[in-house]
């Protein structure tokens, strides 16, 4: 088995943290907890024949004047930047926020993710893709548990190469 650290980064409120547990503990609260720093989960899945332990970082959200230690992200395999598909703040900018994540972790890759499609209709959604330079790799609910699974597989997958 292999252990890979993995980021979650985001604006403050996108839904990490009820990814994380979605995927991990397959659970889901309506409370918000601010994450604080970095809290660390993990949970060991299979991926083209191979067991990889995911060390899951969920790295506290910050708004844009905010800056997150560099040290979060040395050691990273992968990363995925979540965004709340109901909160125009939270993807207005997201070119300059990937490029700050590609920076700090030296990945050429991030998986993006549009979070809380449980939130906003599917013209909403279309609409919001053509608003973003590039292309979205998932739109997922926490809540309904939809593409949660396979979000963290696509980040798995892209600890390999």
């Amino acid at each position: 088995m292999i252990a890979k650290k993995v980021l979650l980064v985001g604006n403050f409120g996108v839904g990490k943290t009820s990814l994380i547990r979605r995927f991990v503990l397959n659970e889901f609260s309506e409370e918000y907890i601010s994450t604080i720093g970095v809290r660390v989960s993990s949970k060991i899945i299979q991926i083209e024949n191979q067991e990889i332990k995911l060390l899951i970082w969920d790295v506290a959200g910050t708004s844009d004047d905010e800056k997150v230690p560099k040290a979060y992200f040395l050691g990273s395999s992968a990363a995925m930047y979540v965004f709340d598909l109901s909160r125009e703040e939270t993807y207005k900018n997201i070119n300059a926020k990937v490029d700050i994540v590609k920076e700090l972790s030296g990945l050429k890759n991030i998986t993006i993710i549009g979070n809380k499609k449980d939130l906003v209709s599917s013209k909403e959604i279309e609409a919001i893709k053509k608003l973003i330079p590039f292309s979205i790799d998932l739109i997922t609910s926490a809540k309904e548990n939809e593409n949660v699974e396979d979000a963290f597989k696509e980040l798995a997958k892209q600890t390999l190469n």
